[in-house]
C-alpha cells in the first residue's frame, strides 16, 4: 500500500523567546514522525537564540535544523529561507507563539489525501489561548467564513467540551467533518498561518514577491491564492492553539465574544494592499498560472480580485522568462526541476 508523504515544517520566530520552545516541542510531539523541521530566527533582539538552541539541544532530534538570520527579513523572508532547506511535497508554517496538537499533521495529511479532490491548502479551526496556555475561546471566530445569523439556534452538544474539575482540563469529542470550498469570495476567511498545510509546489509557484512586500500576512496572501486557483478544504476541528498574549504583531485586541476582530487595526488597510499584490502577481506571472491551472481559472481569479479591489488592472508588467510546460507541471506534482519563481536554493 502507498505511504503518506513527508511533511516539511518552518517555524519562523522573531522576539518570541517566551513561547518558541513550546512551539518547537509541539512539532516534536506530532504523531506523524516522518517530518522535517526548520526553525528560523529572524534576527531577534531578545533571548530567542539562546532559548531555541537550548530547546533543540534537549530534544536532540535529527529531524530539526536551525538557522539564525543576522538581518530581519520579515515573515515572508523567514519562511522562504526555511523552505530553501526543505524538499518535502507538503509544508506547514507554525508561528512561534502558537502550538500544534499532536495529531495536527496526521489530520491534515489525511484531508489532503481524500479521494474526492486535491487542493493546494487545507486549514483547520483553532482554540484561543493566553500566554499561560489557558483557554480563552473554543473556536476561532473567523473560522470557515461564519455566516450572518439573525435567529436563535441550538448549539450541538458535541461542540461543548467536558471539564475535569480536578485538573481543569477541557476535552472535545472528535469531529471528522471537512468541507470543500471550490471558489474564493471577498467575504471568505480561512484561519491563521499555523492552521494550514500546503502543497509545496503551489507555494513555490505563488510565493514570488520580494520579502519587503510580505513582511506579515503571508497566511492571507497564500490562502487567498489557494482559494482562487484550486479551492480549499476546511477541517472542522481545532487542531492547534492560537495564542493571544498581548504582544502579538496582529492580534492586539482581546476576546469580547461574537464575530470580533482580533486586531485594533483596520482590516481594510491590510486586505486591500494584499489583494493588490495578488493581482499584480496574477498579471506578471500569467503564463505560469495559465499553464498550471488553465486559461479559465486564471481569468476567473483575475476578474474576482479586480472586482474586489475595485480598480482596473494595472498595465501588464514585463513577462518573466517563460517556463516550459514540463517544468511548471513538474513543480506542481512534486518534481524537483529548478524553478526561477521558487525560493532561493540552499
Amino acid at each position: 500500500m502507498p505511504v503518506a508523504p513527508t511533511v516539511g515544517v518552518v517555524i519562523a520566530n522573531h522576539n518570541n523567546c517566551d513561547f518558541i520552545a513550546r512551539a518547537i516541542q509541539s512539532v516534536a510531539r506530532q504523531t506523524v514522525r516522518n517530518i522535517r523541521a526548520v526553525v528560523v530566527d529572524d534576527a531577534s533582539s531578545d533571548r530567542s537564540d539562546e532559548t531555541i538552541r537550548a530547546c533543540l539541544s534537549q530534544l536532540d532530534d535529527g529531524r530539526f535544523r536551525y538557522i539564525k538570520l543576522e538581518s530581519n527579513v520579515g515573515q515572508g523572508g523567514a519562511i522562504r529561507r526555511g523552505l530553501a532547506e526543505l524538499d518535502t511535497p507538503f509544508v506547514c508554517f507554525l508561528d512561534s507563539d502558537d502550538l500544534w496538537y499532536a495529531d495536527f499533521i496526521a489530520r491534515h495529511v489525511a484531508a489532503h489525501m481524500n479521494a474526492d479532490i486535491p487542493v493546494a491548502l487545507t486549514y483547520c479551526d483553532s482554540h484561543i489561548i493566553d500566554a499561560d496556555d489557558r483557554m480563552l475561546a473554543g473556536t476561532a471566530w473567523w473560522f470557515d467564513a461564519i455566516p450572518i445569523e439573525t435567529s436563535p439556534r441550538k448549539i450541538d452538544a458535541a461542540l461543548v467540551p467536558t471539564l475535569d474539575p480536578q485538573t481543569g482540563e477541557l476535552a472535545w469529542p472528535t469531529n471528522g467533518e471537512i468541507t470543500f470550498h471550490p471558489h474564493w469570495t471577498p467575504g471568505g476567511a480561512t484561519n491563521s498561518t499555523a492552521s494550514m498545510m500546503f502543497r509545496r509546489s503551489f507555494v513555490d509557484l505563488v510565493l514570488v514577491p520580494p520579502n519587503e512586500d510580505l513582511r506579515l500576512y503571508v497566511d492571507f496572501y497564500l490562502s487567498t491564492f489557494a482559494a482562487l486557483l484550486t479551492g480549499v478544504i476546511a477541517i472542522h476541528e481545532a487542531l492547534y492553539a492560537y495564542r493571544m498574549h498581548g504582544r502579538n504583531k496582529h492580534s492586539n485586541a482581546t476576546v469580547m465574544g461574537g464575530k470580533y476582530n482580533s486586531s485594533t487595526r483596520s482590516w481594510e488597510s491590510i486586505r486591500t494592499p494584499t489583494l493588490q499584490l495578488i493581482r499584480t502577481v496574477l498579471e506578471s506571472h500569467a503564463e505560469a498560472f495559465r499553464m498550471a491551472f488553465g486559461e479559465g481559472r486564471h481569468g476567473e481569479a483575475t476578474a474576482l480580485i479586480t472586482g474586489a479591489v475595485g480598480e482596473p488592472p494595472p498595465p501588464p508588467a514585463a513577462e518573466p522568462p517563460k517556463p516550459t510546460r514540463s517544468g511548471v507541471l513538474g513543480r506542481l506534482f512534486g518534481k524537483t526541476d529548478p524553478s526561477p519563481n521558487g525560493p532561493p536554493s540552499r
